[in-house]
């Protein structure tokens, strides 16, 4: 993974059970300043795994490069797209945009659909101005 040390912009699309790997992916790329994660519902992490990831070191690029952060979650995955919000907010030292676009095209079974605006907890920033939850999170609807 050598080669990923010059990359400033990833675009990926990874499985949830994929996640717990994601720290140690970033790790390899200590100069990216832009990341697109697609996440796919195709199944369900557990607590436990999420855990991992949340409990892992925090990667060079969350500290030192970081800007830009977009999140592209089903509904079916809002829970775990809130966590690794929250994993990037407390996280990055420089972040500048984090956004979160949630497809509603897969409307869970309920039929519920999460107020996002209104479950998703924002930590205090470590070494930023506070950014807005309006900023963060732009829901799609249709």
């Amino acid at each position: 993974m050598s080669q990923l040390r010059s990359l400033s912009r990833l675009g990926i699309a990874l499985g949830v059970s994929d996640l717990k790997c994601l720290p140690i992916f970033l790790e390899s790329c200590p100069n990216l300043k832009s990341l697109t994660l697609t996440l796919d519902d195709y199944e369900e992490m557990r607590s436990e795994e999420m855990n991992q990831v949340s409990d892992s070191s925090v990667p060079e690029c969350l500290l030192s490069s970081l800007e830009s952060v977009h999140f592209d979650a089903p509904i079916s995955t809002f829970a775990l797209a809130t966590k690794l919000v929250n994993y990037f907010l407390e996280n990055s030292a420089i972040l500048k945009k984090l956004t979160l676009h949630v497809n509603r095209d897969k409307v869970p079974a309920s039929g519920d659909i999460p107020n996002i605006q209104q479950r998703i907890p924002f930590p205090p920033p470590k070494s930023r101005s506070a950014v807005p939850a309006s900023d963060c999170v732009r829901p799609q609807h249709g």
